[in-house]
């Protein structure tokens, strides 16, 4: 039985000088070594989620709730979100607008240096955390300097260096193109595979696909499907009444299946997965 590293208990949330709750009775739990996926339109109530996962919400921004965000054991009402960090760290979209320091080597230890790390300990925690995000050779460049992905990889080796168990990503490749995207899913994919705890909300449906284990879907502040990735994306009618699609592949998948009475239990989610099936189907007669 894997270990509950979060658990989410009933949990609703109004921000201040509002009415109207932003998350609604939301329930759920993240494994470690789980990499979770989150989807939902806009004002699904993503990025409030991922806040009160590390306690900015309601403890640093105010806000009432109702509910239990429990962070390795803890919860976090009985701390007041004091403990949150120690566990998680989050990587918000515009990393630039985050740096303040003259290098990437600097950037890095600025959080390490606001908790009065030891210096030997914060020599090391920059090596482990520029090496981890190819970033190795740039420790004397600039933050200003960097690409759009580059940028990103440096928001993510300031958090690692801090080591939490979970690292969340609130829509960190937004802005970037098509390189930069693929540098950051390609660096949290290494991480959960080396046993970080991984929580990205992106909008790239594709991507989501190819690589977490989990999705959760939120519209109007309720959770309205979380199970594993190939589990909602079967899900096309309820999705796209959010709407949100599913991956390309799937939809071509389930469209033929409807088409030519195709047997299979779950559409597939990438093309590999797709050329075997459909392979299979034409050996058994399924096409010509």
């Amino acid at each position: 039985m894997p270990d509950t590293i979060i658990a989410v208990n009933d949990f609703s949330y109004i921000y201040p000088n509002t009415q109207n709750r932003v998350l609604e009775n939301i329930t759920f739990t993240v494994s470690k070594g789980d990499f979770i996926g989150i989807l939902g339109c806009n004002k699904a109530g993503k990025s409030t989620l991922c806040q009160s996962l590390v306690g900015v919400l309601p403890y640093l921004l105010g806000g009432s709730w109702e509910g239990d965000v429990i962070v390795d054991g803890v919860n976090l009402d009985e701390t007041k979100g004091a403990k949150a960090t120690d566990v998680i760290g989050i990587v918000f979209q515009d990393a630039e607008s985050q740096f303040t320091q003259e290098t990437v080597e600097d950037e890095i230890a600025f959080a390490m240096c606001n908790f009065g790390y030891a210096r030997e300990l914060m020599t090391e925690r920059i090596k482990i955390a520029s090496t981890a995000c190819g970033l190795r050779d740039m420790l004397d460049r600039s933050p200003f300097r960097l690409s759009g992905g580059q940028q990103q990889r440096l928001a993510v080796a300031c958090v690692l260096a801090l080591q939490p168990q979970v690292v969340i990503l609130d829509e960190s490749t937004s802005q970037l193109d098509p390189i930069g995207r693929d540098e950051v899913f390609t660096l949290v994919s290494e991480l959960n595979q080396n046993g970080t705890t991984i929580i990205m909300v992106d909008h790239n449906i594709e991507k989501i696909a190819q690589y977490v284990n989990k999705v959760m879907v939120l519209h109007e502040g309720k959770l309205v499907a979380y199970d594993d990735t190939s589990v909602v994306f079967q899900m096309r009618e309820e999705l796209n009444r959010l709407p949100i699609r599913i991956p390309e592949v799937t939809e071509a998948s389930l469209r033929l299946k409807d088409d030519l009475g195709l047997v299979f239990d779950n559409a597939p989610l990438n093309l590999d997965d797709a050329e075997k099936l459909f392979r299979s189907a034409k050996k058994e007669g399924g096409l010509s």
